[in-house]
């Protein structure tokens, strides 16, 4: 079960991040980017698989795609791309590993507790400003992140929710359904309501929902070893595979000392 929840986790969280972006394809990997919005959930080189001959082609492509847009290089990687020694690949490169994040999965037998401190209510698609607002601030994002997602939200296959402390905007969450997996994204508490199990109780209602509806499973992603990843598996996530993010800067100055092929 674990390889098939990998193939689709994979399959769902590429072609959610790649409806906020431009896809690009470099030949055996998919890039995606913003040329207008610089932050780095909407940058990335993902779905690699080419020969071992062609790695070096391939990282080349990459660093002039995002040269090119004025923005860092970063390769998240799977257990599905190929080759298998592509993180050494990368390193030898000059990309330094930036973050290790994992993909966790919550099955249907999970019934997680509500929480009855915190109110967590599904928006109507008129109530997006106050989400995007909300989930702005949760995350240091700048509003053209709130701005690009109205676009990109509006769609049957998203639930937003927003949280409450206090009758006040505390957090927020979306639930993106395809393929029978439940994703849930965007998960942020605003400081002030940090510590007060707003991501719990919020998470906690995703995956309710995506019980409900049917599928059969709901995960996310999350920074391996960080507060947030242990609030998940009390609601009853687990890990599965790992998706490690290497990243090298695409400026004049790194251009010129030219690749290590080593």
């Amino acid at each position: 079960m674990s390889d098939q929840f990998t193939k689709t986790f994979e399959k769902l969280w590429i072609g959610f991040r790649s409806r906020w972006c431009d896809s690009h394809d470099l030949g055996g990997a998919t890039a995606f980017s913003h040329r207008d919005v610089k932050v780095p959930m909407l940058h990335r080189v993902v779905q690699i698989d080419v020969p071992e001959t062609m790695v070096d082609a391939l990282i080349d492509s990459a660093l002039d795609y995002f040269r090119d847009r004025d923005f860092e290089c970063a390769f998240t990687l799977s257990p599905l791309d190929r080759p298998a020694d592509l993180a050494e690949r990368l390193k030898r490169r000059g990309f330094a590993f930036d973050l290790q994040a994992v993909a966790m999965l919550c099955n249907r037998e999970v019934r997680p507790s509500v929480s009855e401190s915190v109110e967590v209510e599904e928006l109507d698609p008129d109530r997006y400003e106050v989400w995007a607002a909300t989930m702005c601030r949760s995350f240091d994002f700048p509003d053209d992140v709130g701005a690009l997602g109205r676009g990109v939200l509006d769609i049957p296959e998203v639930r937003l929710y927003l949280a409450y402390v206090d009758r006040e905007p505390a957090g927020t969450a979306l639930l993106y359904t395809r393929y029978g997996l439940g994703c849930v994204d965007f998960i942020g508490t605003l400081p002030e309501y940090r510590r007060r199990g707003v991501a719990s109780a919020v998470t906690a209602r995703a995956v309710v929902d995506s019980h409900s509806m049917g599928n059969r499973w709901t995960g996310l992603e999350v920074a391996a070893g960080s507060a947030a990843e242990r609030v998940y598996k009390r609601v009853g996530f687990r890990p599965v595979h790992n998706r490690p993010r290497y990243v090298r800067s695409t400026s004049q100055a790194d251009r010129d000392r030219g690749p290590s092929r080593a």
